[in-house]
């Protein structure tokens, strides 16, 4: 919770630590770990949405998610950043 200044990466709305989830960035089912750097706390409906969605699958999709988590998603794995980075440009470019 920390790391994310209380807020979901994904909507950026406050979270209240008895409500917020924790999602895998890259999720398990696409074969993401429990490690820390792939680790975020979101709320429930913003979890439920990415699913088992690549994060730049969901990004594209949804670029403001992206601008999120680059903003508030500081104890991530740099190259997970880049991506995110990436996604948004490419969705608000088309």
């Amino acid at each position: 919770m920390r790391d994310c200044g209380r807020r979901c990466v994904y909507c950026g709305h406050p979270l209240d630590p008895m409500e917020a989830t924790l999602d895998h960035v890259y999720p398990l089912a696409r074969g993401g770990t429990h490690v820390p750097g792939n680790l975020v706390a979101a709320c429930a409906p913003c979890n439920r949405l990415k699913g088992d969605m690549l994060p730049h699958e969901f990004f594209a999709r949804y670029p403001m998610a992206g601008a999120n988590f680059v903003r508030y998603a500081r104890a991530v794995h740099r190259a997970l950043k880049r991506g995110a980075r990436r996604a948004v440009s490419l969705a608000l470019a088309a």
